[in-house]
């Protein structure tokens, strides 16, 4: 996990450097992980059109991250990924999914984000009130896509 750490944070400083006004969404690595596919999810205030992804492609390149990893930069599409506490807190009243690790497993959660707390999220589920800490977190969506529930 600690390269893709290291990749998510080498990513994140090259796009607040070269294009501040993008908003790095996700990043995940398939395949090894020194050879792979650096997958990388964006947005934008105008939205994310082929532009917005060769402009987000290219600053990569200039870092020389395509000199170990394949790159392919999506927009967050129907389900944008939340990543940061802002996104989450963009999502509060919206359906979210998280996938997190609970004792020892992977679970996967679903329900309305009630809110965003100093250490995780409070998510109103089909089975009650349920408090998730943001270490515990490993992937995150918003269901409605930005629209309230």
């Amino acid at each position: 996990m600690q390269v893709r750490e290291s990749l998510e944070r080498e990513v994140e400083t090259c796009l607040e450097r070269q294009l501040p006004d993008v908003d790095l969404r996700e990043v995940s690595l398939i395949g090894p992980d020194h050879s792979g596919t650096l997958r990388v999810v964006v947005d934008h205030p105008d939205g994310v059109d082929h532009g917005i992804c060769e402009q987000v492609t290219r600053a990569l390149q200039a870092v020389g991250i395509n000199d170990r990893y394949g790159i392919e930069v999506w927009s967050p599409g129907p389900e944008p990924p939340l990543r940061t506490r802002e996104h989450f807190e963009q999502a509060r009243g919206h359906r979210v999914a998280l996938r997190i690790d609970e004792d020892r497993r992977r679970r996967s959660r679903e329900g309305v984000l009630e809110a965003v707390t100093s250490d995780g999220v409070r998510l109103e589920t089909s089975s009650g009130v349920i408090d998730v800490a943001f270490t515990a977190i490993r992937r995150a969506r918003d269901k409605d896509g930005g629209q309230k529930c």
